[in-house]
């Protein structure tokens, strides 16, 4: 309903005349577009009168103003408050200029086995830890689209009792209580449909989000599975238009409850450029993300994983070495893990430099990057 002028307080000899004038039910909207000289001759106040009314009608119908500050204070206040949480690992960190922001959409994209999974789930727990560090608390929403829920909850018992455990001293019974802590700050829903995830972003995570206002992160993984399932119904043009509604309510909700949202995309075989020819045979074939140009538009940043060749056998920071004793031998040795390193790259955004990569493995304990 839009506001009027019984909506707002006045000095009651302003009030009177303006209700004897204008009624009690005139919108706050049109007393803003009325000229102040045509007030005073209408209800016969005094010029200071009406400068109050307007200013009371203007406080009520656009309540920001009422939060003036000046750049200083801005400076302070944004300060103070947590724009960014960390991925967990200091060298994928480092990568992304400090790790994930709020305010923006953040998209994973690259072939099956590349960990886009993993990085979901211990940016879940990561968040968390980060706005526990400044005593806030924050809590997640983990959308699963296409994975088994039984493998996530596994890969987040997994991961969540061994961050658990550097969180605070070695007891079994603190790291439970605070492996359970995280737990419970994730609401974990199934999505299989695009119509649900319609209804998801417009009308179920407001709600959510009016009652839960610690909510900081939104994950969706996958968003190209709904749409790949739905392939065959959908034409060029709704499909477009479907993800650009898609788009504009994951904008609205980052902005509006300061929140960040990350996005997983697949990948789809493309055509590579080659200007020298145009030929259509003579062009390589590259797999690039899923959606199209459309979705590619809606994001603030895109990051891309890939597989390679390397190989680690160790890494101080993975704390995969064990200490093995030889009885027959009386000797201690030290047992080494090979893992495969996945590559991570940024394909574009508008704060980290296209050049920033850095490679990353994936153990029990979580995603880590590699100095190799």
């Amino acid at each position: 309903m839009p506001l009027t002028l019984n909506d707002i307080d006045l000095p009651p000899n302003v009030e009177g005349k303006l209700n004897r004038a204008y009624g009690t039910k005139y919108s706050l909207q049109k007393f803003l577009e009325l000229d102040p000289y045509e007030i005073i001759r209408t209800t016969h106040l005094l010029p200071a009168d009406i400068d109050i009314a307007l200013q009371c009608v203007s406080n009520t119908f656009y309540p920001f103003s009422r939060r003036q500050m000046s750049v200083w204070q801005m400076i302070e206040n944004e300060r103070d408050t947590i724009t960014i949480f960390s991925t967990g690992c200091p060298i994928i960190d480092k990568t992304l200029n400090g790790g994930i922001r709020l305010g923006q959409i953040t998209e994973l994209y690259g072939e099956s086995g590349c960990g886009k999974t993993q990085f979901c789930i211990q940016m879940s727990l990561e968040v968390q830890r980060t706005f526990r560090a400044r005593g806030q608390e924050a809590k997640v929403v983990y959308i699963n689209t296409e994975s088994q829920i039984e493998k996530i909850d596994k890969r987040l018992k997994h991961i969540s009792y061994y961050r658990a455990k550097t969180d605070k001293p070695f007891n079994i019974a603190d790291a439970r209580c605070l492996q359970q802590k995280f737990f419970d700050n994730i609401y974990l829903d199934i999505i299989r449909h695009y119509r649900h995830l319609e209804m998801t972003l417009i009308d179920r995570l407001p709600l959510l989000l009016n009652r839960e206002p610690n909510i900081r992160l939104i994950i969706i993984d996958s968003l190209a599975a709904i749409f790949r399932s739905e392939d065959i119904m959908f034409e060029h043009h709704t499909k477009a238009n479907t993800l650009q509604y898609f788009g504009f309510a994951m904008h609205t909700l980052c902005q509006r409850y300061n929140l960040a949202i990350v996005c997983v995309n697949q990948v789809q075989t493309q055509f590579g450029q080659k200007p020298t020819d145009l030929s259509l045979l003579s062009q390589p074939m590259i797999l690039g993300p899923a959606l199209g140009l459309t979705w590619a538009f809606l994001v603030h940043c895109r990051i891309q994983l890939t597989k390679t060749e390397k190989i680690e056998e160790h890494h101080p920071d993975s704390q995969q070495s064990q200490v093995v004793y030889d009885e027959r031998q009386a000797t201690t040795s030290i047992k080494t893990n090979v893992v495969y390193l996945r590559s991570l790259s940024i394909d574009y955004c508008y704060h980290i430099p296209k050049t920033n990569r850095c490679n990353y493995f994936i153990v029990d304990k979580g995603v880590f990057g590699s100095l190799n």
